[in-house]
């Protein structure tokens, strides 16, 4: 019994050390490599559930079993495990992680960046809490290889995006938006309604490996946008504010009066002769405008700030006028346009759910006076743990944004969509400086039409506005089947859009007419519902080094478009705008329409000891828009091997230099249905008028219920490379893109009644080849430098068109001699073997300096487009009616074929409206807690026709002012120059620059000295940041603080004399692709911003 008892003692005993040697209570501090306390990490014992977060001194006290692990984490932060021997205090030093490998990104599920084997780029959520930028476009311009963005200067704009080039001849060429996991509809510029602040990442997928998960829409490419959720841990409230100034950019310098009198009267002369100049607007004394003959009764005006000069027409009389040159430009825009942007977030959540709400208001003054931008945003989501294997989700967000239209629309047809940019830089900028935009009364004048009057009086008579609110919803579950191995995921969401026109006109009169009462008003409503229903099964597995995850599941997609817009006149008074008040109902009209899209897919990623990657992809996609073709298959697959991972490359020498290599391949297929309607396959009707008393309807096209999905087969090369411990980073890629079943129109014979048919018969293909690099130049204790670069290059070429009888099956397009063929050729337009985006124009060689050099040089030749004949043509055609002679001043055209005639034959192919080379490069200098951050970003290869300064020194409307160029067209006294003498009305004259045009606006067939190169290299941003330390906020309860300043846009080096040398890439924009008509110059911006969290 003494023994039992004496053992029973010494278990005792046992089990009190051994209960002892389980209650070592631990005591630490977690730093950054300044020693600035790191709030908020995770210490958790490695392999258990037990954990605690550091505090605001980075401290934590955490009981442990000797011998156990410690795994310290925070974002941003190499991880690192720490082995408990004994009690006593453990300091951790955490650095920050510069691994572009082990990036997470979010390609339909969570891969790190080592792991892909397609082209997917990604922008992190540390760029994107460093950059200031205001939305996501920005956050991606020059960022991304492959991906050009030209940047909107107007906040309710949408920039123009473009993945890989164009991929279609019909319908868009944008990307698809994905907002965790929700198809972001962007008519109405739904992708500007996402605060930035809210994102936590950004991805774009490029090939058609990674895209074709998103099958039927992704076409185009896909940008995924990830924003933040909540996290466990202590409640966070984060406050950032920005704000500056948005500086106008110079445009072009107009003449003062005198000038403008001098070669408005001038050319005028040269046109016309002398007839009827004194009644022409701006420079005729008869006009309205301060301008007269001085005589003695007037004379005493130059005391009252009027000047004098001799009229270049007739020396002999003397011109008096007031000179208002500049003041129409000081009254529309503002020299200084504040913006402001404030944030608030609050987040938290612990072991059983998490939460994130914000709210966010943005304010831009505009460039351009009535034309102030408001935006308010909010979030929430949250999660919580129903049961230990079952988590539900939850979100909503809202946007509501506000901008008033210009003033400046065509007063015949207030409804077509037109902003009025066009009319305001070319109409108002140019208004002829002796007009006085005051009255007597110091009222502002109304001019003779609301585009060329003191805006002060056009934007109270002349009101519209559109109004944009978004809400979305989502609900969400996930579910783990088999405990880290199975998982049943769902998701639905609901996204609404409701987009509000209004214009009223109040009761205005321009001069020389009667007072307009018509008070016309309007209202437009244009509601978009879409929801979408997903569900996933996820498996993963790994064993003996083989590592698969396999995803199966089914999506619906529904979007539904109503828009109702109607038109009153006859208001009795200008204080009632709503369409009530109008007696005459005017127009009434209604749209409805919408489609389905039914969806399976899968796919399986599979690696073997992260060596050999292989990832197939596949959906399936009905669509409502097909008919008998509605049914869709897209796969996709790609592969990778990580060869630094190699025994053999491991054991050699150049693993001692080179990191990484990753050579992949990839091949996919796309669909694409955005060339036709959402009916177009069912039937195509139209009304006409009263039928037997009845309204009529008719088939306004021919149904083809055989058309099918356009197909776009990709197969891609690529290769990562790392040097030097992966301090240098490259990504490289080639890609050879077809796109068959191109969704065309083939004409029909008049005897069907119907012009043309759509059908599936063309073929496209892009080219191109993306290079990515990051060089980390510098890492020391308190230094670091980063410099980041990218490039892609990218042709197009149209394979295959619909036979129709023309060469090269060709769809519009120019015919013109080749003098290398000898021949004539077609050009231009849509055509077999062909680029699309080439411009024509005639080509000018030179200004003809004299008579000498006219006899020399164009004394055999006769102009047909603008009916001219040299000296030894004036036998045959000097007093023909309309026929004039070269002359001095006027251009000497390339005469492509040698035969003395010049015509539509000789003109060439100036460029092409697309660049060839875009990209962009930046550099990160960090010290300390300072942060130095600049970026470029450039294009190169695309031309512009620059119609706005075209149309004014050709003086196509024949009054308005004159740009300062005009100070160099040729004279008597300057035959050594490039630009025409000065006529009035250029159309009416030589067309030295006009040419067939005649006066109108078109991409092809101009002066080819008006189409210039649009190379530029521009210094997007320079910020400089400071963050607080730590040991310094703490006492007034930060986490976390910051400031920074920034500018954006700062300056472009360009040979382009415009005001924007970014390319308009869209064919669609206004009907003038690769045309400059007057366009918002891109403000410089400087801002101030501050970030606290508490």
């Amino acid at each position: 019994m003494k023994r039992i008892r004496l053992i029973n003692l010494i278990l005792i005993m046992f089990c009190c050390c051994n209960m002892l040697a389980q209650n070592i209570t631990v005591t630490g501090q977690v730093v950054d490599v300044t020693s600035e306390p790191i709030i908020g990490a995770s210490v958790v014992v490695k392999g258990t559930a037990n954990g605690t977060i550091t505090n605001f001194d980075g401290k934590f006290t955490l009981s442990v079993q000797k011998g156990e692990t410690l795994h310290i984490s925070y974002i941003g932060y190499v991880a690192q495990d720490v082995k408990i021997m004994g009690n006593q205090p453990v300091k951790v030093v955490m650095s920050e992680d510069t691994e572009t490998l082990d990036e997470v990104v979010v390609v339909g599920t969570a891969m790190k960046k080592s792991d892909l084997t397609g082209a997917v780029a990604s922008v992190s959520s540390k760029v994107l809490e460093e950059k200031p930028v205001t939305n996501v476009n920005q956050a991606l311009q020059g960022r991304v290889a492959g991906v050009f963005i030209s940047q909107p200067t107007r906040p309710t704009d949408d920039a123009s995006i473009k993945i890989r080039g164009i991929n279609t001849i019909n319908g868009s060429t944008d990307p698809i938006y994905v907002v965790d996991g929700m198809v972001m509809d962007n008519s109405f510029s739904g992708f500007n309604a996402v605060n930035l602040n809210d994102v936590a990442s950004i991805e774009v997928l490029k090939d058609a490996a990674s895209t074709a998960i998103y099958g039927a829409r992704a076409n185009n490419g896909v940008i995924l946008v990830t924003t933040k959720k909540g996290v466990e841990g202590r409640t966070q409230i984060t406050y950032k504010f920005k704000g500056g100034v948005n500086f106008a950019r110079e445009g072009y310098k107009y003449l003062d009066a005198g000038d403008y009198l001098y070669y408005q009267r001038l050319g005028w002369q040269r046109t016309n002769g002398g007839t009827s100049m004194e009644n022409q607007k701006g420079f005729g004394v008869n006009s309205g405008v301060d301008l007269a003959f001085m005589t003695e009764a007037n004379k005493h005006l130059l005391n009252e700030g009027w000047q004098f000069m001799a009229d270049p027409t007739d020396p002999d009389k003397t011109l008096i006028f007031r000179n208002h040159a500049g003041e129409l430009h000081d009254l529309t825009f503002r020299n200084a346009a504040f913006t402001q942007d404030h944030y608030l977030n609050l987040s938290g959540g612990n072991d059983k759910g998490t939460f994130s709400s914000s709210l966010g208001y943005y304010s831009e003054d505009g460039q351009i006076i009535s034309t102030n931008y408001q935006r308010v945003n909010g979030t929430i989501n949250g999660s919580y743990k129903l049961l230990p294997i079952l988590t539900v989700n939850a979100g909503g967000s809202f946007s509501w944004s506000k901008m008033p239209d210009l003033w400046t629309y065509d007063l015949k047809s207030p409804w077509n969509g037109e902003t009025g940019e066009y009319e305001l830089f070319y109409r108002t900028m140019s208004m002829f400086p002796t007009w006085n935009p005051w009255n007597e009364d110091g009222s502002p004048a109304a001019g003779w039409s609301n585009q060329d009057g003191n805006p002060y009086y056009w934007k109270d008579k002349l009101t519209r506005s559109t109004t944009n609110r978004k809400t979305s919803f989502n609900i969400g579950f996930a579910l783990e089947i088999i405990p880290q191995q199975l998982f049943l995921n769902g998701n639905s969401s609901m996204y609404y859009t409701d987009y509000q026109f209004e214009l009223f006109e109040k009761k205005y009169q321009q001069i020389g007419q009667a007072p307009n009462t018509n008070r016309n008003a309007s209202q437009t409503n244009t509601k978009v519902f879409q929801q979408q229903h997903a569900l996933t099964l996820e498996y993963k597995k790994g064993f003996s080094g083989h590592n698969i995850n396999a995803m199966l599941g089914g999506e619906y997609f529904d979007y539904q478009y109503q828009n109702l817009e109607a038109r009153v006149s006859g208001a009795p008074t200008d204080d009632i705008p709503t369409l009530n008040a109008g007696t005459n109902r005017t127009y009434t009209t209604s749209i409805k329409t919408g489609y389905r899209i039914l969806s399976g897919f899968a796919r399986v990623n599979y690696d073997y000891n992260y060596r050999y990657m292989v990832s197939v992809v596949a959906r399936y996609d009905g669509i409502s828009k097909l008919s008998d073709n509605r049914w869709g298959f897209f796969p996709g697959i790609s592969a990778g091997w990580n060869v630094h991972e190699e025994a053999f490359f491991k054991d050699s020498k150049f693993a001692e230099v080179v990191s990484l290599i990753k050579p992949r391949i990839s091949y996919g297929l796309n669909g694409n249905v955005n060339g036709i309607g959402n009916f177009d396959v069912y039937g195509k009707y139209g009304s006409v008028g009263a039928y037997n008393g009845n309204l009529g309807y008719l088939n306004t096209g021919v149904v083809n219920s055989k058309l099918r999905w356009e197909k776009s087969h990709t197969f891609e090369l690529g290769l990562d490379l790392g040097f030097f411990n992966n301090r240098v980073h490259m990504i490289m890629d080639y890609y050879n893109r077809t796109t068959s079943d191109l969704l065309t129109d083939v004409n029909l014979p008049e005897y069907t009644g119907f012009p043309s048919f759509k059908t599936n018969l063309g073929t496209i293909s892009n080219r191109g080849f993306e290079l990515e690099a990051k060089v980390n130049l510098l890492t020391k204790k308190d230094w670091s430098w980063d410099v980041t670069a990218n490039t892609s290059f990218v042709k197009n070429m149209v394979k295959k068109l619909p036979f129709n009888g023309n060469a090269n099956n060709r769809q519009g397009g120019e015919q013109i001699w080749d003098p290398k063929s000898n021949s004539l050729v077609w050009v231009g337009g849509i055509q077999e073997g062909k680029s699309l985006g080439d411009i024509i124009a005639y080509k000018q060689v030179r200004i003809l300096r004299d008579w000498d050099d006219v006899r020399n040089h164009a004394g055999d030749f006769v102009d047909e487009v603008a009916n001219l004949y040299g000296p030894n043509k004036a036998a045959e055609y000097a007093g023909k009616p309309g026929w004039k002679p070269i002359e001095p001043g006027d251009v000497l055209w390339d005469d492509k074929n040698g035969d003395n005639i010049i015509n539509s034959y000789d003109r060439q192919v100036v460029g092409n409206i697309y660049p060839k080379w875009t990209g962009g490069f930046s550099t990160t200098l960090n010290y300390k807690n300072w942060s130095l951050y600049g970026r470029f970003d450039y294009a190169v290869g695309h031309t512009i026709y620059n119609d706005l300064k075209a149309r004014i020194l050709g003086q196509y409307n024949g009054s308005f002012n004159l740009i300062t160029d005009v100070r160099n067209s040729w004279s008597e006294n300057n035959t050594e120059t490039s630009i025409p003498k000065f006529y009035w009305a250029d159309q009416n004259a030589k067309k030295n620059i006009t040419r067939s045009n005649n006066g109108t606006t078109n991409l092809n067939n101009n002066n080819s000295t008006f189409y210039e190169k649009g190379d530029y290299l521009c210094l997007r941003e320079v910020t400089l940041s400071y963050k607080f330390p730590k040991n310094l906020i703490n006492k007034v309860f930060l986490t976390d603080a910051s400031v920074y300043v920034t500018g954006q846009n700062l300056f472009y080096i360009t040979g382009y004399d415009g005001t924007s040398p970014e390319p308009v890439m869209d064919i669609q924009a206004n009907g003038r692709g690769g045309i400059d008509n007057g366009r918002y110059p891109t403000p410089r911006t400087v801002l101030f911003g501050l970030q606290l969290s508490f």
